[in-house]
């Protein structure tokens, strides 16, 4: 049996493993437009907006129980034509999440394997599409054991990047880019908190331990926002105002072997990403929608590959359309539904602990981000 405080943290991976994919790898550009000091009061910024958003849902999570995912949880409370919208919004950012997870995976994957198996970038993509795909057949449980792996794999690799990469980190690099893009690297940062659709799964891993989700939550963000800066610091110190939109191409100048360990890093790092989404997904099918297993898992697979065959490769649009509009408005309806269920007194006052000034901060932050990414 294992103790709570063990299962807490058992409950921790599904978010950290949903949280930390692509989003990561923009997190040093995003924060080199704004300049060191004001990107990570920007990071810190959207960890608060995130754990509001995490916690808020998490409330509803636990008030339908059962095995209730996204479509249900919010759906008594927005009607059918907003439960519409929601869904709508909630599966199009899922499946451009897994589109881009296979554009990034197959970058990586040809980085990674170039010099044993040459490969142009659309078959390093499908290849990984075809592994990472197969690979969630097994499910929530094949997942969960492969996390116990690939989370602490993942950790301890970044630690080694972090010192490989220490000889040619200088502080002057920090301070290397100050360019006011305020809007733009929110949006970023918000898209590498994304992660609402880790909580059902969470919730299931508690079991009887359930009221103890708030608590995963927290752990799960603390380790993430630490991940975060450490990345973010370590490659801005080492690329400066060179850093890229991809933070691993921007390493190139370096030398090839601190490349082939930050794609290694990159490649676990999307694989883990693109499991969890693929499984959440999949199991909203399963539970909002009814589906059986076969026909869950195929409209999952085939539907973000489709994209990608049908030419939606260009990375920078998917993670804006994906992360500032279908993410955005994601959290925005959700926000909608915790109001209306406050309001009809459906929320047991012991989960009423987060104020309205921030519940009504981080819908105007949503908004805003979503108003600046159709704008731009």
């Amino acid at each position: 049996m294992k103790s709570d405080s063990s299962r807490i943290w058992s409950a921790t991976r599904p978010l950290i493993g949903t949280m930390i994919g692509v989003g990561i790898l923009g997190l040093p550009y995003a924060i080199a437009q704004v300049g060191i000091i004001v990107g990570l009061i920007e990071l810190l910024l959207a960890a608060f907006v995130s754990y509001v958003v995490l916690r808020l849902y998490g409330d509803l999570v636990l008030v339908r129980g059962g095995k209730a995912r996204f479509i249900q949880v919010i759906g008594n409370e927005l009607g059918h034509f907003g439960t519409g919208v929601a869904a709508t919004a909630y599966l199009g950012s899922l499946f451009g999440a897994l589109l881009a997870f296979i554009l990034f995976g197959g970058q990586f994957l040809r980085v990674v394997l170039f010099d044993l198996i040459p490969m142009t970038i659309t078959t390093a993509s499908a290849v990984f599409f075809l592994v990472a795909s197969f690979c969630t057949i097994g499910g929530s449980l094949f997942v969960a054991r492969a996390q116990k792996i690939l989370i602490p794999l993942f950790i301890g690799l970044i630690a080694l990047l972090m010192v490989v990469a220490a000889p040619h980190m200088t502080v002057a690099h920090l301070f290397a880019s100050t360019t006011e893009n305020f809007g733009v690297s929110l949006g970023v940062m918000l898209f590498a908190f994304h992660g609402m659709s880790a909580l059902p799964e969470m919730r299931d891993v508690l079991g009887r331990q359930s009221i103890a989700l708030p608590k995963s939550i927290i752990r799960a963000l603390c380790v993430v926002l630490l991940v975060y800066a450490v990345f973010s610091i370590g490659i801005l110190a080492v690329t400066g105002s060179a850093t890229t939109e991809n933070a691993i191409l921007g390493l190139s100048t370096i030398g090839k072997s601190l490349v082939l360990l930050a794609s290694g890093i990159a490649l676990i790092t999307t694989f883990n990403a693109y499991t969890n989404v693929a499984t959440q997904l999949t199991n909203t099918f399963l539970y909002d929608l009814r589906m059986r297993f076969v026909p869950a898992w195929l409209l999952t697979a085939i539907i973000p590959f489709v994209l990608f065959l049908a030419g939606a490769q260009h990375i920078s649009s998917v993670l804006s359309i994906t992360g500032g509009v279908l993410g955005s408005l994601t959290a925005i309806m959700m926000l909608v539904a915790y109001e209306r269920a406050r309001v009809s007194a459906e929320l047991p006052k012991n989960s009423l602990q987060i104020s309205q000034w921030a519940v009504g901060f981080t819908f105007l932050v949503f908004v805003g981000v979503m108003l600046m990414t159709v704008i731009g």
